[in-house]
């Protein structure tokens, strides 16, 4: 793809037992050659072999003693010539190898540069790319499961399944617009209809598994929301077993959101302590409220939090949709408070925030309510909100195509043009059809050694 080659750190910045810096590109051999005291490398490295060398910059400083493997393109990660280079894992070090490297002609490499050159090669197609950033900052052993999955080209399969099997349309409906006589293809609106069918029941599968593995990479956005002085900054400290939130008997407390990532049962949340829900908010706890609505309207789950001497029903508007949990915190109250268990709902779990009483049946119930299954990683999932609004728009123009066969007057022109745009978006997917500035914005997202 291009003559230079670049150089970077490969292990995150800090001191280890090693480090490794990665050279890509058609003169890594001989910049290799010159951190050698300009020895030729050819002779001496053997295609995924480790080799023990010491290495010096370009005024003969000898550098440190490492380990070289050699990867000859395209067997490689990249499709180019790599050398990785093991060192000692001290800062210091690394930077100097790196800079020699620069001095003997590499340049930097660019966030994402590996692996956008091993999608450029043909080494990966786009979702194998992403899943490899996807695996990298995965919240939880389900999500490298799933990464690991795609990142071997399962999704990827299926994706040029569907490809093949709209590529078969169209070719069809195109036969049948230039060429065919009727007799040829008799059952051509029978047969299109059902391979449709089966596309979209496909698409639409795969759309569905989409928020499940977005919660998994990401993080689900669980909100604690409920009136003033229920007791949610003490359920968030109790939940995350830290004193991240400021707790007070007196209401109002919590004027700004605070979140705190933590997992619960296996499975990455990002939990969200809100001001209380008051109707008689002003100025600085209006503006609270306002947020604390903001985090409701985005949420993948809301914890609605009633304590003992609150009625159950709750003034928290809730999008439509949107799941939730009625819990009834201070508990731990009820004994001297027997008069009160008019208050709590059959469908309320009972809590103490304080004494951590019913937190494991809350946790229990969150994982449920998110809907995350442990057999997840038994069905491939997109994972970016690029995969998802491509695949939406190829199945909207599926359900076009559907539509168009179910007309008494059947325009194969139409037809045709419906499923070329659902092949675009294929295409877009795997990365066939990415436009340059989406391809930035995804491998800029990267680590520079990756």
């Amino acid at each position: 793809m291009t003559l230079d080659t670049i150089v970077a750190p490969a292990t995150p910045y800090g001191i280890g037992g090693i480090a490794i810096v990665r050279l890509s590109g058609s003169a890594s051999l001989c910049i290799g050659g010159k951190l050698l005291n300009n020895n030729s490398l050819k002779d001496k490295i053997v295609h995924q072999k480790a080799n023990f060398f010491n290495i010096y910059d370009k005024n003969q400083n000898r550098l440190d003693e490492v380990v070289c493997t050699f990867f000859k393109g395209p067997q490689s990660y990249t499709g180019e010539d790599v050398i990785e280079i093991s060192c000692h894992g001290n800062p210091l070090i690394v930077d100097q190898i790196v800079s020699a490297c620069i001095e003997f002609g590499a340049r930097l490499a660019e966030p994402g540069e590996f692996t956008r050159r091993a999608f450029i090669n043909g080494k990966m197609d786009l979702i194998q790319a992403e899943s490899v950033a996807a695996l990298i900052h995965s919240k939880s052993e389900e999500g490298n499961l799933l990464n690991l999955r795609l990142l071997s080209g399962e999704l990827s399969k299926n994706f040029y399944d569907i490809q093949e099997q709209l590529i078969g349309a169209v070719s069809s409906v195109e036969f049948e617009i230039d060429i065919s006589e009727e007799e040829l293809q008799p059952k051509l609106v029978e047969e299109l209809s059902e391979a449709m069918a089966v596309l979209k029941s496909k698409i639409d599968n795969l759309l569905g598994s989409h928020r499940q593995a977005r919660m998994l990479n990401r993080g689900a956005l669980v909100v604690l929301a409920g009136k003033p002085n229920v007791g949610k900054s003490t359920l968030l400290n109790s939940l995350s077993e830290s004193d991240r939130a400021i707790t007070s008997a007196l209401p109002g407390t919590t004027r700004d959101t605070i979140d705190v990532p933590l997992l619960i049962n296996g499975v990455p949340i990002n939990l969200v302590d809100t001001a209380g829900i008051s109707n008689s908010a002003e100025g600085l706890e209006a503006e609270g409220v306002r947020r604390s609505v903001d985090f409701i309207n985005k949420a993948d789950l809301v914890i609605l939090v009633n304590n003992i001497f609150e009625p159950t029903e709750n003034d928290v508007p809730l999008p439509d949709n949107t799941p939730f949990i009625q819990i009834i915190n201070k508990s731990d109250l009820l004994e001297s408070a027997n008069s009160l268990h008019k208050n709590v709902s059959e469908n309320s779990l009972l809590v103490s925030a304080k004494t951590g009483k019913g937190l494991d049946d809350l946790k229990a119930q969150i994982k449920k309510s998110l809907g995350i299954s442990n057999k997840l990683t038994d069905v491939l999932s997109i994972t970016t909100a690029r995969q998802f609004i491509a695949l939406k728009s190829c199945q909207k123009n599926i359900e076009a195509v559907i539509a168009l066969l179910a007309e008494p007057e059947i325009t194969y022109e139409l037809i045709s043009i419906e499923i070329r745009e659902a092949l675009n978006s294929i295409g877009a997917i795997l990365g066939k059809t990415t436009p340059d500035d989406i391809l930035n914005n995804i491998f800029n997202q990267f680590c520079v050694g990756k």
